[in-house]
């Protein structure tokens, strides 16, 4: 069929006065046509709208007795019950918002909403979150008053659903986390005199406030909580108003009291030793901060660990920088038996370290790490590391040792050793940590024959080609490892892409993660990457042993 002035057709032509005539012609069929076709298809629609209205008629009574047979209706209180206990996070304390149980339940029906606001073990884990004091970088004062206000109106709500929450508990043990946003500010006491009397119910407490408002527990007696077995307390570390009186918090001698972590550095090492704590009954005891500005000693660590018998996790923060005579002279070897995890963070000289780990006998431990930011010396672990004979995992930095003390240590390890991470301080262009090292690891004899994880932070002197030789060896058929994960971040630029060569190795299921992060030299004028947040490096400290 030809259609005239068809050419013409989604084209800006403009047609003449003759040929209007005879497009308007055109146009009489077609358009009674569509008439006769939308004609036919409102009859069809108004069928079709009476069909939905039953279909949808049909549905709602079929929803309706459908719901009376779900199982869910079906299922007795109790199990109900724990099916909601099960929604709420196992790693850390419950949070005040809808978006996660236990607050979540209660949106989703009425009949929900009553089954947990009736479930007492549902609100008795908290995190409280105390609001932080008003902006000052403004200079309107009517600003600064509103802002005040507002920030005033927002604690007394959160304290009023601190309350509700908290009622809702029964009787139940608490766990409880409070944290002020108040950051080199006295933090207010309301929350926390309002968790205070709770406290004959506090099972697992952790604080996160200025000393001077965490000293405000101190005339809690151990009789106002019978129940507690652990507490952790923390501190801004720009809080320097007043200093932690440790001495004088009684609550440490809860008879069920086990569990004791201390993070910041405003106390008095000799007020630790001084503390009302069942010292004989902790299973875990953390004293962490900045090691230079620490307190505790060689020598007051081990008088500390003499006394705990019964530690599984210890974590301590060492610093020598003042003489230690008890830390540096021979004394009795301190047992732990049962201890599994050891992560210290140490600012001492080589002989003070090796003096402290020589003097304790760790026969069951299977976690170490070791920060030594202060050592200086060819530090060497090796007697040490051969006695752990259960050791598992190992977390150490590398600049901490010299070439041939690490070679040594590493040959030392015991063959139970999975999971090993050695991290590189920045722009350590003469760490010890180099091809050798991978060279010791690759050998048909090689220590830590079951190592199944490799982590390795900021190589700079580790080259592409000995990573590869070290994956491909451990890989192969030959080899009786059983390498499941590597993660190494290089400080420089790729040489060599060994990634297609790995990547068999990677559908076998190898976890392989490979990262170049090169050092940017800037001009002393300017440079293209100034202010820009991708030139900064991440912490290298990060908490990397949480991958293992």
């Amino acid at each position: 069929m030809v259609f005239p002035l068809a050419s013409h057709l989604g084209t800006n032509y403009c047609p003449t006065d003759e040929e209007l005539p005879e497009i308007k012609a055109l146009l009489i069929q077609p358009a009674l046509r569509l008439k006769r076709v939308d004609d036919e298809i409102a009859v069809l629609q108004k069928a079709i709208d009476k069909l939905a209205d039953e279909r949808e008629s049909l549905t709602t009574y079929l929803d309706g007795y459908n719901a009376l047979l779900s199982p869910v209706r079906r299922l007795p209180l109790d199990v109900i019950q724990e099916i909601f206990l099960a929604c709420t996070p196992t790693h850390r304390n419950c949070v005040m918002s809808a978006l996660e149980a236990p607050v979540l339940l209660g949106r989703i029906c009425s009949s929900w909403r009553s089954i947990a606001l009736s479930t007492p073990r549902l609100w008795a884990r908290l995190h409280v979150v105390e609001p932080g004091p008003p902006s000052f970088g403004s200079i309107n004062p009517i600003l600064v008053e509103t802002t005040g206000s507002k920030s005033a109106a927002k604690a007394a709500q959160r304290l009023d659903q601190v309350k509700a929450w908290l009622g809702r508990s029964g009787q139940c043990p608490l766990s409880i986390s409070l944290h002020s946003q108040s950051e080199g500010f006295i933090s207010s006491p309301s929350f926390l005199q309002e968790l205070i009397s709770f406290s004959r119910r506090w099972q697992h407490v952790d604080f996160t406030l200025s000393p001077g408002t965490l000293n405000s527990i101190s005339h809690l007696t151990e009789m106002d909580v019978p129940l507690l077995e652990s507490v952790k307390l923390s501190h801004h570390y720009h809080s320097l108003s007043a200093t932690l009186q440790l001495e004088h918090f009684r609550i440490f001698r809860a008879p069920r009291f086990s569990s004791f972590r201390l993070v910041g550095n405003n106390f008095v090492g000799r007020d630790i030793e001084a503390m009302p704590l069942r010292w004989n009954q902790l299973t875990v005891l953390e004293m962490t901060g900045s090691t230079w500005q620490s307190s505790v000693t060689s020598g007051i660590a081990l008088r500390i660990l003499r006394q705990c018998p019964e530690l599984r996790i210890c974590q301590l923060s060492v610093n020598d920088n003042e003489l230690d005579l008890d830390g540096h002279a021979p004394g009795p070897i301190v047992e732990l038996r049962s201890l599994l995890t050891f992560r210290l963070q140490s600012h001492v000289m080589e002989s003070s370290l090796v003096g402290l780990l020589d003097r304790l006998s760790l026969p069951e431990l299977r976690y170490f790490s070791l920060h030594a930011s202060g050592a200086h010396g060819p530090l060497s672990l090796a007697e040490i590391f051969a006695r752990w004979a259960q050791l598992e995992r190992l977390e150490i930095s590398g600049n901490t040792f010299s070439k041939s003390s690490l070679l040594d240590s590493i040959r030392n390890l015991p063959d139970t050793l999975k999971h090993l991470a050695i991290h590189d301080a920045l722009q350590a262009s003469s760490s010890p940590l180099d091809d050798d090292v991978l060279a010791l690891l690759t050998e048909v004899s090689a220590p830590c024959p079951a190592l199944e994880t490799l982590l390795l932070n900021y190589c700079t002197n580790i080259s592409d080609e000995a990573l590869l030789l070290f994956i491909t060896a451990r890989m192969s058929s030959e080899s009786k490892a059983n390498l499941t994960c590597v993660r190494v971040t290089f400080q420089r630029s790729i040489t060599l892409d060994i990634l297609p060569s790995l990547q068999p190795f990677v559908s076998r299921g190898l976890d392989l993660s490979i990262t170049h992060i090169p050092i940017l030299v800037h001009e002393v004028e300017s440079s293209p990457w100034q202010g820009l947040s991708d030139n900064a490096l991440p912490d290298p400290w990060s908490p990397y042993f949480s991958q293992f």
